[in-house]
């Protein structure tokens, strides 16, 4: 191999392993989710799980924000469910999975879902705008 040969493949190798521009494919990326608590004046209780992994109870202020970052498990599927209750409503439903339809619906690496009154919105980058995903349920 010439040494130009050489050196084009340092240069790409150099550029695939930086943080501006990388050659490694998304799903080996560090993925996060962010939950705010929009709701007005009320605090928002929310219980993730990832297979075994028991992210325990989380309580979230008003204007709160809760954020996990983790990297896909390709062993087996990844996947976050979550259940969410405030006042006399609850929702349960998963705010990531290890797909690229998620990846798409997410913008990439994050997903930011908006927590709301009336359900439960994912923030899509690419448009910059809110998307309604949940609602909420009464308790009985």
């Amino acid at each position: 191999m010439s040494h130009f040969h050489y050196f084009v493949f340092v240069l790409l190798l150099s550029f695939g392993l930086s943080s501006s521009f990388t050659w490694v494919p998304n799903p080996f990326r560090t993925q996060y989710v962010r939950i705010i608590n929009n709701l007005n004046n009320e605090l928002l209780d929310g219980h993730c799980i990832f297979a075994d992994n028991d992210l325990s109870l989380k309580t979230l202020q008003p204007k709160g924000e809760w954020e996990f970052s983790f990297r896909p498990n390709f062993q087996r599927m990844t996947l976050f469910y979550c259940y969410f209750f405030y006042g006399s409503f609850h929702a349960d439903f998963d705010v990531y999975a290890a797909t690229y339809k998620w990846k798409w619906a997410c913008g990439g690496d994050h997903c930011i879902w908006i927590v709301q009154e009336d359900g439960f919105y994912l923030y899509q980058i690419q448009k910059d705008e809110n998307v309604k995903k949940h609602d909420w349920e009464k308790n009985i």
